[in-house]
């Protein structure tokens, strides 16, 4: 803010007061009050954690702050480091896959055709028009 005019100059200048407020200037030393709280916070933990090495009581915690995370195998472990199946399980698993289905059709005279020699007969009679 600057002042309106000459008079409010003059004013200011007579009660002792600086015409444009300034604001305060940032120093280097200041520091973020939420960051230096969080750095006194850390070095509390920190404290707390080189006391329960020095333990030997063992009535203390470890703290969760500094606890490596534990590894994603334990959490979740890989589907192929399973046990084996058992030999009649894995057989039903194979007998029942959509791999080994069989698929044909059945006639009213009783005959099979498979999926195969009905996809070539198709094609056969689609240019037989």
């Amino acid at each position: 803010r600057y002042p309106q005019g000459p008079q409010t100059v003059t004013a200011c200048q007579a009660e002792g007061q600086d015409p444009c407020p300034r604001t305060p200037l940032h120093t280097r030393f200041s520091l973020d009050g939420g960051r230096s709280q969080e750095l006194s916070r850390f070095y509390q933990l920190a404290q707390q954690h080189r006391e329960f090495y020095r333990d030997k009581s063992g009535m203390l915690y470890l703290l969760p702050y500094f606890a490596l995370p534990s590894k994603e195998k334990e959490r979740y472990p890989h589907p192929l480091d399973l046990p084996p199946l058992s030999t009649k399980t894995r057989w039903h698993l194979l007998r029942v896959s959509p791999v080994n289905l069989r698929s044909y059709q059945t006639f009213p005279s009783g005959k099979r055709v498979t999926t195969k020699e009905r996809t070539i007969r198709d094609s056969f009679f689609q240019y037989r028009a």
